[in-house]
């Protein structure tokens, strides 16, 4: 009988480990698959008219990246109530761009110019009243800055501008949008 017993305790804690063991490699892997997720495409704009353009006034310090601090984002925390649509695709684009919030290693604008565009997509709910606490998911917006730093490594960012999409294609409920970051890369 103490054999049984024995034998009982030592299946129960095997079991118990192995069941430990896969919870910790899902956990592992949750963010990375998220990240792959959410990354769409990245395409070459260095040859484009308005890249060029952009990297002159750059250079003549016409445009101070990421200088400006927006009115409406508070202690870097995205508007918790904020309507859908352009408002919030706005939100947005003030945060990447204007807030000096996300974190990145900002680098000297290489000659000629080398210019990326990543597009990433991002959920949202869209609550009750058509709305959205944009607050929630920003976290991904930092996470789609820190994935393009990681892909265009050596390389850092000189200029980051990102344009953002809000269609509010349901009334309620998780929506699917994208964010096109264009990067002018730096050393």
């Amino acid at each position: 009988m103490k054999t049984f017993k024995l034998c009982i305790a030592i299946a129960t804690l095997v079991v118990f480990n192995s069941c430990q063991n896969d919870e910790n490699v899902v956990t592992e892997s949750t963010p990375a698959n998220i990240q792959n997720q959410q990354f769409v495409q990245v395409i070459d704009v260095s040859n484009t008219p308005e890249i060029q353009q952009l990297a002159k006034e750059l250079k003549a310090g016409k445009i101070i990246p990421s200088s400006e601090i927006s009115q409406r984002i508070v202690n870097c925390t995205l508007d918790n109530d904020i309507q859908c649509g352009s408002e919030s695709a706005q939100e947005i684009e003030a945060y990447v761009n204007n807030s000096n919030c996300i974190n990145y290693t900002q680098g000297t604008i290489i000659f000629p110019p080398q210019a990326q565009q990543f597009t990433f997509d991002y959920s949202y709910y869209i609550d009750g009243d058509s709305d959205i606490n944009m607050d929630r998911y920003q976290y991904q917006f930092d996470a789609h800055i820190a994935e393009i730093e990681r892909q265009i490594s050596p390389n850092k960012i000189a200029f980051v501008q990102a344009d953002a999409q809000n269609g509010c294609f349901n009334e309620r409920g998780w929506n699917v949008d994208q964010v096109v970051y264009t990067v002018i890369l730096g050393n």
